[in-house]
């Protein structure tokens, strides 16, 4: 059913048992303001919005026909349906649909993030949209309190600077980021917290997350592309090549 404001506000001052003179002289207006209210004729003035929700006790969004619940929920669904196609490598069509997206429900910082990530995904047949990234993840880091979001955007600001060169601002982003030792992942699975299967569990899984880090850690030092012999003893290459078969054979086994 299609929200009337109307009918809502003439509800509310009936609940109250109120007239529209009542009401008026409450809020300082004439009563024919609050009858053109009620008719959908005009709306109250945006700083009468706050001050009518409180007398009511209803939020603004009720009092606007704002269903937050359901508002979220399509958001989150499409971050699900962007997810999905950034897993497809389906980054055209993600940008399109993202750009409408965020147009649609404006100020919702997982879909500009997720737009950031789809520019990145583009910016080989756009340079531009590099740019366009950058300046949505300081925009969101600038205003969002998500945690999560704060660390995900740092490091995204960290791959982005070093793909365009810019060194100085990617090691600023780097040492904004927390360091190993007090990550979630290492400090819950060392922590009192778990026991039992739910432990072995989450060590499990740390062992996958932390193996594979170690993995391309590993892989980086036996690449003489990015690590030349003069720089490493060869011994450390084939020692590395070595660790990266065995610790494929452990991660493999965790499967």
């Amino acid at each position: 059913m299609e929200f009337n404001f109307g009918d809502k506000m003439k509800s509310l001052r009936k609940k109250r048992d109120l007239t529209q003179e009542q009401l008026a002289e409450i809020l300082g207006v004439s009563f024919q303001a609050v009858s053109k209210w009620e008719t959908n004729a005009a709306y109250p003035d945006i700083s009468l919005i706050t001050v009518i929700a409180c007398f009511y006790g209803v939020t603004t969004d009720e009092l606007l026909g704002v269903d937050v619940t359901k508002t979220v929920e399509k958001v989150r669904k499409y971050c699900d349906k962007a997810d999905i196609m950034f897993e497809s490598h389906e980054y055209p069509a993600a940008l399109a649909f993202l750009r409408k997206a965020v147009t649609d429900y404006p100020g919702y910082e997982e879909l500009q993030y997720r737009l950031a990530w789809a520019l990145t995904g583009n910016y080989k047949e756009n340079p531009d949209y590099l740019d366009e990234a950058i300046n949505l993840y300081l925009k969101i880091l600038d205003v969002t309190q998500n945690t999560r979001l704060r660390s995900k955007i740092t490091r995204d600001l960290v791959y982005r600077y070093c793909t365009k060169k810019d060194n100085a601002r990617a090691m600023k982003y780097i040492e904004e980021l927390p360091t190993f030792d007090v990550c979630r992942e290492y400090t819950l699975g060392l922590s009192n917290l778990l026991e039992g299967k739910n432990l072995a569990d989450y060590l499990k899984s740390n062992i996958c997350i932390f193996g594979n880090a170690i993995l391309e850690c590993l892989e980086y030092m036996k690449d003489y592309k990015i690590i030349s012999k003069e720089q490493m003893a060869p011994e450390i290459a084939e020692t590395a090549q070595k660790k990266i078969e065995l610790m494929k054979m452990i991660l493999n086994g965790m499967d």
